[in-house]
């Protein structure tokens, strides 16, 4: 009965520390370790099998997952620990209660991005792994401790021995790694508006690497070049350059919305972003000036208006279609009175020709 009332309790610990997450993580690098350690907790699902396991597994298996968990995090994540600490100067502050995380340079920062980068992972996927594992390695402590306190309490038995011995080894593993876990984690949340706005910018940038490069060479025919790549990979679509206009549109539009997001003041960032911003607008200006873009407009609009006429003659015979059914409720209700009005007045006959 004790054990069960601490399930309960650990149940509302883990909902209320694991962030819940549904991204599915690559198989590959630090990602598919976080993964790995998250997948089975995610959730309110993950925390009624996190109460039939603490129930239920044996202390044996309960260290067996542990250490392979632990096992697993470390060389996915302690290397990583180091690097940062030592590029940020923050490996001084692992166990200082209070943490400058201000004081990281941004040029610490997208050091680390572009390392995550290389990890083919996002910057917001990597984030969310990271707290995930720090949240369950945070709830192995107090299930550690639990089972050390519980086996403390048994009689001596050489298995409750090796058992106990086996908690304390672990639990000292995992106290010693989750600082530098717990730091790491709370670095990056801390300058997240940065790393989000790293994330817009690697995708969009990505995405018109080729209109860039073009752009950027300086030549002569760049104009033409830029909008015979932009014509040859349209697979066929109509309003080709009126849809790449819009889509610049748009990234252009989630960049500015990044930089308005940004919580302290990563003046280089915002100044890459805006060189984006300033290249991408001038690539769109460059398709908005040529002829064929103001077909495919012209074309459109025609398109447009000639949907909503169709749409409005749709309307208008739907209108009429619903009078005409209105019309035909009516007439059908006046024959039925005319009808009640025939029968009442042969009744009133036939009665007046019985008083007769």
């Amino acid at each position: 009965m004790m054990k069960r009332q601490r399930a309960i309790l650990l149940v509302i610990l883990l909902v209320t520390s694991l962030s819940v997450n549904n991204m599915q993580a690559k198989n590959e690098g630090l990602i598919a370790g976080a993964c790995a350690l998250g997948a089975a907790f995610f959730g309110m699902a993950g925390a009624i099998a996190f109460v039939d396991w603490f129930c239920s597994e044996t202390d044996e298996q309960f260290i067996a997952r542990v250490n392979s968990d632990y096992s697993k995090a470390y060389s996915y994540y302690n290397d990583t620990m180091v690097y940062f600490g030592k590029i940020s100067g923050m490996n001084h502050y692992v166990s200082a209660s209070y943490k400058p995380f201000n004081n990281i340079s941004e040029s610490v920062l997208y050091e680390f991005a572009t390392y995550v980068w290389h990890q083919k992972s996002t910057q917001a996927q990597y984030r969310s792994n990271l707290i995930d594992a720090k949240n369950i390695f945070q709830l192995y402590v107090s299930s550690l401790r639990k089972r050390i306190h519980d086996l403390e309490e048994k009689p001596y038995t050489q298995a409750h021995q090796y058992n106990l011995r086996a908690l304390r080894k672990l639990l000292y593993d995992v106290e010693d790694f989750l600082p530098g876990l717990i730091l790491l984690a709370d670095c990056l949340e801390h300058h997240s508006s940065y790393f989000n706005l790293y994330d817009s910018i690697d995708t969009i940038r990505t995405r018109y690497i080729q209109e860039i490069t073009i752009f950027e060479s300086g030549r002569y025919s760049t104009a033409a070049e830029i909008k015979l790549y932009i014509l040859n990979n349209s697979h066929n679509e109509r309003f080709v350059l009126k849809n790449f206009v819009h889509q610049v549109d748009q990234d252009v539009a989630i960049i500015i919305a990044g930089m308005h997001a940004l919580v302290y003041n990563y003046e280089a960032r915002k100044q890459y972003a805006q060189g984006l911003i300033n290249i991408l607008c001038a690539i769109k200006n460059i398709v908005v000036i040529d002829p064929y873009y103001q077909e495919e407009l012209y074309q459109w609009e025609q398109d447009h208006l000639q949907q909503l006429h169709r749409q409005a003659v749709e309307v208008q015979m739907s209108a009429e279609h619903e009078r005409a059914k209105a019309l035909s409720r009516q007439q059908k209700i006046a024959h039925e009175w005319d009808k009640i009005q025939e029968e009442k007045a042969m009744h009133r006959c036939y009665h007046n020709g019985l008083l007769w």
